[in-house]
């Protein structure tokens, strides 16, 4: 009896296993519907009033996407400020991908920057975007102030990051961020345009399923970097304060986990910001030209 028992446990163990990725794989399609007009890319939700929106719960964000046959737009927002994570430091990383996988070979990441009139000055010229020598007097005026900086940047398959060029007849990749009570909202537009004539297109066609990525949050490499600088020298404090090594791995005072959580008034690495992500998968509407 008990054989058999276990046997039947076994049975339903191995069904469950067998159903769950069957059930969880069952992923909605969202229509990215015609937009009439190209969308102003504002921070704000006015133009999308219309538009269904799908929601990801256990992040409590919402998003909707648009086209006009040369951009996609994409509309994201945070309900919930705890979800924001790092962001401003990160970024929000777009990863376009074939629907057949969820491929990270592609990617747009949009990032706001605070910076001073010469950083500004020095990004545009980057950018190859031309200042007048008054637009860049008035940069420079104030070395104090700071000015918000739209960066976007194409992500390569080896993870390289760098800057699109201007093409002409194609919008490049732009996007903005605002608010409405509570709630942080991102408006981005993406060119259509194949990768073969943009660096910075993501290829997608009318009629055909796609994958999209949402990343964002976690650590930036300064960030990590200062971090094993505070447990570094948390490290030398104790052994100046004839703290050991040899006790601190035996469990002494803090112990070695209290070491490597940044004990003494650092940043404890458990509470290090959350990552987070989800795909979706989309399907470009057929244009109604």
């Amino acid at each position: 009896m008990k054989k058999l028992s276990g046997l039947l446990l076994l049975g339903i163990a191995t069904f469950s296993f067998i159903l769950i990725p069957s059930l969880s794989g069952q992923q909605k399609v969202v229509e990215v519907i015609w937009a009439p007009t190209p969308v102003l890319i504002d921070g704000q939700m006015s133009e999308w009033a219309e538009v269904s929106r799908y929601t990801q719960k256990d992040l409590a964000v919402d998003y909707a996407f648009r086209h006009d046959g040369q951009n996609l737009y994409i509309l994201f927002v945070f309900n919930d400020p705890k979800f924001l994570s790092t962001i401003n430091a990160t970024g929000m990383t777009i990863y376009f991908s074939p629907a057949t996988k969820k491929s990270k070979d592609f990617g747009l990441k949009f990032t706001p920057k605070n910076v001073t009139g010469a950083e500004m000055i020095a990004l545009m010229e980057k950018l190859k975007t031309e200042l007048s020598e008054e637009q860049k007097d008035k940069l420079l005026a104030n070395p104090k102030a700071r000015y918000l900086f739209y960066e976007v940047l194409v992500v390569g398959k080896k993870g390289e990051i760098y800057p699109p060029h201007d093409q002409e007849g194609v919008a490049p990749p732009v996007f903005r961020v605002g608010r409405s009570g509570k709630s942080v909202i991102y408006e981005f537009r993406v060119p259509l345009a194949p990768q073969s004539t943009y660096v910075a297109g993501i290829g997608f066609q009318p009629g055909q399923a796609y994958r999209i990525g949402f990343e964002w949050g976690g650590m930036t490499p300064e960030m990590r970097k200062a971090m094993m600088a505070r447990i570094a020298e948390q490290g030398t404090q104790a052994r100046a304060t004839d703290t050991s090594l040899e006790r601190t791995l035996s469990g002494g005072e803090e112990g070695y986990e209290g070491l490597m959580m940044g004990g003494g008034g650092g940043v404890p690495l458990r509470s290090t910001p959350k990552k987070y992500s989800f795909w979706v998968e989309v399907k470009i509407a057929q244009n109604q030209q």
